[in-house]
């Protein structure tokens, strides 16, 4: 978030103001949200397996990304895409 904040020419503290005023929440919130979007969006349209969707969307634990997304929407990755075939 600090280059984030640097590259718009503010401080950190203001950009997180800044920012959850705009979105209506903390820039790493966002970017969690915005990285499990396009993960569901993966498990519906790719042939990619739980760990390379994982690793795409920057995760660098599989662990941590199948509890994020199970927080996110209920379910495993795994389960949600056999929910979804």
């Amino acid at each position: 978030m600090s280059d984030l904040a640097h590259l718009s020419g503010r401080s950190l503290s203001s950009f997180n103001r800044d920012f959850r005023a705009t979105y209506n929440m903390p820039p790493k919130q966002w970017l969690k949200k915005q990285r499990l979007t396009y993960a569901e969006k993966l498990l519906r349209k790719e042939d990619l397996t739980i760990t390379e969707i994982a690793f795409d969307i920057g995760y660098e634990n599989v662990s941590h990304f199948i509890k994020s997304f199970k927080e996110s929407y209920g379910t495993t990755p795994k389960e949600y895409r056999l929910f979804i075939t």
